[in-house]
């Protein structure tokens, strides 16, 4: 009897991939975990609600408080470089991907993805101790909302909706309703 097993990348071979020219800047994959993941094509609702995120963010950077990054990767460890939808990051961080202990807050827009970033994606998430997650869930209007990574696992779950506020843990001036994003 044959066992099978799968091969598992790490980000240098991911990236040696793309200098090869077997996967492209413009491909929708990711790596997590050492698997390559197919990424669903970007929807109208999912584009407008990442736009948003976009604007509502940019107006509150001042002072070089934190950067602004819009579907671009994360280094989240050896096996792992996802790309997630928005993230704020250290102002510090240069000609490089932002580290998890970089990282001040991660958005995942989910239309047809919901169960993937809430199920493999976000244990890597919560495994790499990034601090603070939103997972927005596009088709039933809500955002759920994790902190305080521990043992590769979220000790603080919380889902919000319609005039409930958001706001980012690390820096509470920035706060807005979830109706805000998810107007209907």
């Amino acid at each position: 009897m044959q066992v099978l097993s799968t091969y598992r990348f790490t980000v240098e071979e991911y990236h040696r991939l793309g200098e090869a020219g077997i996967l492209g800047e413009d491909d929708r994959v990711e790596l997590l975990s050492g698997d390559l993941i197919t990424m669903a094509p970007i929807g109208g609702e999912h584009r407008t609600l990442v736009d948003s995120l976009n604007s509502l963010f940019a107006s509150r950077i001042g002072n070089d408080r934190f950067r602004l990054g819009i579907q671009n990767p994360i280094s989240l460890d050896p096996n792992s470089e996802p790309q997630p939808d928005v993230v704020l990051y250290a102002s510090t961080v240069r000609g490089r991907h932002p580290r998890p202990d970089e990282i001040f807050l991660l958005v995942e827009v989910a239309d047809t993805s919901l169960a993937y970033d809430q199920g493999p994606k976000l244990e890597a998430y919560a495994r790499g101790d990034v601090r603070e997650v939103w997972v927005i869930d596009a088709v039933r209007s809500r955002v759920f909302i994790y902190r305080s990574p521990d043992k590769g696992r979220y000790q603080f779950t919380l889902e919000t909706k319609g005039d409930d506020l958001l706001a980012v843990e690390i820096f509470p001036d920035i706060t807005f309703p979830v109706s805000t994003l998810l107007s209907r």
